[in-house]
């Protein structure tokens, strides 16, 4: 029956938005403000590491663009890789676009935590490195901007939800509407 197909098509897409919801709740609460005991959920800190690999590997890529560039290289790579993924969706008409639009926010908003560290030097560093090796700390020293670092990175973390919210919403309206289409 039609009503059967709708809510078959519906439960896989929903899952899934179900647990991108559960992530996007925790962001808040768990990547707002920088700590020295950064203690994630299970899921955030499963995206987190995925982020944290992505990061840096762009460390990687973008040494040979300069200082400035290794340093900024680590978070413009977070960032980019899911926004690079959300233009070949939209382009493919997949509608994995949303969930690309989701993690490209999710990404911004785990930057923005490392912006805001800048000035309090909290997070924890890869294998122990010294708080030399702050990317932030270091680009917001060159650009004189270390006492505005927080703000800064208030203004992208809610810039990270907005676009994540965005794409989960999208999401849930966008399976809707493939359920009801599939019916029809």
């Amino acid at each position: 029956s039609d009503t059967t197909m709708r809510i078959s098509r519906l439960i896989l897409p929903l899952t899934g938005y179900t647990l991108l919801l559960i992530l996007f709740v925790q962001l808040p609460f768990h990547l707002y403000t920088p700590t020295r005991r950064f203690d994630l959920p299970n899921l955030l800190w499963m995206t987190h590491l995925i982020l944290l690999y992505i990061h840096e590997a762009g460390h990687l890529f973008f040494s040979v663009f300069g200082r400035t560039l290794n340093i900024l290289g680590g978070s413009l790579m977070q960032v980019l890789t899911p926004a690079v993924w959300y233009v070949v969706a939209l382009r493919e008409g997949s509608a994995l676009a949303n969930v690309a639009i989701f993690f490209t926010g999710v990404s911004v908003v785990d930057v923005s935590l490392y912006m805001k560290d800048a000035a309090l030097l909290q997070l924890p560093l890869i294998g122990g490195l010294s708080k030399s090796h702050h990317d932030w700390m270091n680009l917001f020293h060159q650009l004189d901007l270390v006492n505005e670092s927080y703000l800064i990175g208030e203004v992208f973390f809610w810039a990270g939800m907005l676009l994540a919210g965005t794409g989960l919403v999208r999401g849930i309206l966008a399976a809707f509407r493939d359920a009801r289409s599939a019916a029809a």
